[in-house]
């Protein structure tokens, strides 16, 4: 029986962690449109550094989720791990709209993976 607590103690901690485990990047600023100019190529950088984060985000997110049993996880962290990728995917749409909208079009910018 003590085994199975530690065994079982030791999973939520190994689980528990690795939900710590894949970072959000830190969101770009994006200036108004009028006050922008002769920033392009410094805020297309910088923003092209978020989307590559956040890609490497859903990515861990979703290696996560396969790491724990994949669509036999827990349905908590089956749910959690949905709910991350999700929130992360509407994040990266949203700030691709300012971007475009106040900067201009990033050349082949494909959102992350649903």
């Amino acid at each position: 029986m003590n085994m199975t607590k530690t065994l079982i103690a030791g999973l939520i901690v190994a689980v528990a962690g690795a939900a710590g485990a894949c970072e959000v990047p830190k969101l770009p600023v994006i200036p108004a449109k009028g006050d922008n100019a002769g920033k392009e190529d410094a805020l297309r950088a910088t923003f092209m550094q978020y989307r590559q984060g956040m890609e490497a985000y859903t990515q861990c997110v979703q290696t996560e989720l396969t790491v724990a049993g994949g669509d036999k996880a827990a349905a908590s962290i089956k749910s959690a791990a949905v709910l991350r990728n999700n929130a992360a995917v509407a994040e990266v749409q949203a700030m691709d709209k300012l971007f475009n909208d106040n900067v201009g079009a990033l050349p082949g910018a494909p959102a992350p993976r649903k």
